[in-house]
Formats: C-alpha cells, sequence, structure tokens
C-alpha cells in the first residue's frame, strides 16, 4: 500500500447561502494500492468528512464536496515530510505577514498542547 495526499475542494455553505462564497481546500492523506483507488477513496468519503452542522446562528453549515484538486504520492512517512504546499500572492504583503504572525502567536500561546 501507497500513502497519497489527496486537496479535496468543498464549498462551504452556511443558511441559504447568502453571503460571501468560501472554499475550503483540505489536504487529505489516503492509504490506497495507486493512483486510481486513492482518488476513487477520496470522491467516495469526501462526503463523509465534513458533517454539517448549525453554527452559533442556528443555520445549517454544509461543506459541498466539489472534487479533487490535485494528488501526490507521499514516497515515505517520515518526521518533517511535506504533504501540502502552495504559493501565495497576497494583496496585501502587510495584513497578510500580520494574520501570519497573530496565527503563529495564537498556537504558541496555547496551553492545552502535550509537550
Amino acid at each position: 500500500m501507497k500513502w497519497f495526499a489527496v486537496n479535496c475542494i468543498y464549498q462551504v455553505i452556511c443558511g441559504e447561502g447568502n453571503h460571501t462564497p468560501q472554499f475550503n481546500e483540505q489536504t487529505r492523506l489516503i492509504q490506497a494500492e495507486g493512483i486510481k483507488q486513492a482518488l476513487s477513496k477520496a470522491n467516495l468519503n469526501a462526503v463523509h468528512f465534513n458533517p454539517s452542522f448549525n453554527n452559533c446562528q442556528g443555520e445549517q453549515v454544509i461543506w459541498k464536496f466539489l472534487g479533487v484538486g490535485g494528488i501526490s504520492e507521499v514516497a515515505k512517512l517520515t518526521d518533517g515530510v511535506e504533504v501540502s504546499s502552495r504559493i501565495v500572492e497576497p494583496k496585501s504583503v502587510t495584513q497578510y505577514l500580520e494574520k501570519l504572525a497573530h496565527r503563529n502567536k495564537s498556537l504558541t500561546n496555547q496551553n492545552d498542547f502535550d509537550n
């Protein structure tokens, strides 16, 4: 069996969908004999990865699976192996870096992490 990093693309719909369009790209590890089986497993199981729920306004939130955006074999599962990568071209570098700093601070300040 081999491991594949599969990029599953979803449209996030809240309530009636009267909001700014949102799309979620998730990279999932799928174990399969080959690329065809990995694609088949991803397409079959993708609808179950994100069950719908009600948000704090009581609206149903749905992840509508749109398809697979990419797939690559992960040759060896080792510490630090790259499973996903993307290049970002932000409209505002300053805002991008501020958001990154905020995310990093939030992550490093959490007390719930195991040592």
